[in-house]
């Protein structure tokens, strides 16, 4: 039996595949919302960063327009979602990071689609500490998990790549990402995470759809 996880809002919700028609085809993880919890700031995060991202402007013409917005309607309890106009505009995760150590907030910041969203989840919560997640909390064997990628992708992309969990990049998707925006290192993901040599990575071609199954079957038998 093949149980389908899904970690939406950049790991701020966690999802489970279900065979129950009434649920539909996925159940929330409600326990993970208690885990991730710890020292979320709420509301009164949410309103810092509101005003922070009022006095993001770009000057045109003499106007100045907002370069970075609140998305209410795609916001949920655990992760402010705002929205980039201008991602040339708006400072690289780790100056941002860095800004947040300095007034003692404690959350991820999360660029996400290519620089154009940021998300704002707790510092517990991420995709990769999601699969953590699942080895405490319910003794998931992390060897038997599989997590497909881009080739570049968010700012927590590299944390998907390491572990004893299996990964398989689809070749030719995500592969425009601005890793200078996004990136939290100043070096090549190489130096750290050589892909073409790790046995728990596979690379697909860019007509991937004959060959995910092959590499689904080598990675979980090996």
């Amino acid at each position: 039996m093949i149980l389908m996880l899904s970690s939406g809002n950049s790991g701020s919700d966690l999802f489970y595949s279900t065979i129950n028609p009434e649920d539909g085809p996925f159940v929330i993880d409600f326990y993970y919302h208690s885990h991730i919890e710890y020292r979320w700031g709420g509301e009164g995060l949410r309103k810092t960063f509101v005003r922070w991202a009022g006095s993001v402007t770009n000057k045109i013409a003499g106007n100045e327009e907002h370069v970075v917005t609140v998305a209410e309607h795609l916001s949920t309890n655990y992760c402010y979602i705002f929205e980039v106009k201008n991602a040339g505009r708006v400072p690289p995760v780790k100056e941002l990071r860095k800004l947040l150590r300095i007034q003692a907030l404690h959350c991820n910041v999360i660029y996400c689609r290519n620089g154009t969203r940021i998300n704002v989840i707790p510092v517990l919560a991420s995709r990769s500490q999601a699969l953590r997640y699942l080895y405490v909390r319910w003794g998931t064997d992390l060897s038997k998990i599989v997590v497909f990628v881009g080739d570049s992708g968010d700012t927590d992309y590299e944390g998907l790549l390491g572990g004893v969990h299996k990964s398989i990049i689809l070749k030719g998707i995500c592969c425009n990402t601005s890793n200078q925006l996004l990136a939290n290192r100043n070096y090549p993901l190489s130096d750290v995470m050589p892909v073409e040599y790790s046995p728990n990575i596979l690379q697909t071609s860019q007509d991937c759809t004959s060959t995910v199954r092959e590499f689904l079957e080598n990675l979980l038998k090996s």
